[in-house]
């Protein structure tokens, strides 16, 4: 079986010049750019609001958050199976 090839010159006519476009760019700065809309730095920011309003804590949950982190980095932090075991038994029957 022989496949022929499709030539279609407008095809290869936009590609030469989408190439040609971004090899120019390239050459000019050599850095991407990225710019943010002030839509979207306004939406970042309320959303980075809204995050933070619900994280809420207080100085006890902090400070057993703290206590958790500082276990987990020293690698003290153990986990009770049976618990984890009761949870999943009580998950899986439905008795919340």
């Amino acid at each position: 079986m022989k496949i022929n090839p499709i030539i279609n010159p407008n095809v290869m006519r936009s590609y030469q010049a989408t190439k040609s476009v971004s090899e120019s760019k390239k050459a000019a700065g050599g850095r991407d750019e990225v710019t943010f809309s002030n839509e979207a730095l306004s939406f970042s920011k309320a959303l980075t609001d809204a995050r933070e309003m619900l994280e809420v804590r207080t100085p006890a949950e902090q400070a057993r958050l703290a206590d958790l982190t500082d276990a987990v980095r020293q690698g003290t932090y153990k986990v009770d199976s049976e618990k984890v075991a009761e949870k999943i038994l009580e998950s899986v029957q439905g008795r919340r």
